[in-house]
């Protein structure tokens, strides 16, 4: 809840979150860009499912932010 309490603080609408955690869905879900990461550990269905992209890692993740063009093909509908 101190994740999702924090992105609302930001303003959603402008924030970008990452996580892997079954304690990160509704941060992602709240986000304007949620982004689900794949680590070593694995993540967490709930995250996969409340994200609006999915990453194989932390890296891959900050470069879709890096290159937003990747980003709008990605969630282009």
């Amino acid at each position: 809840m101190a994740k999702l309490e924090y992105v609302k603080q930001l303003g959603s609408e402008h924030t970008a979150s990452m996580g892997n955690g079954r304690n990160d869905w509704l941060m992602l879900k709240e986000s304007a860009l949620g982004i689900a990461v794949i680590l070593g550990e694995g993540s967490a269905s709930t995250s996969l499912e409340h994200a609006d992209v999915v990453c194989a890692g932390i890296v891959p993740a900050l470069e879709l932010l890096m290159n937003p063009l990747r980003l709008i093909a990605t969630l282009r509908a």
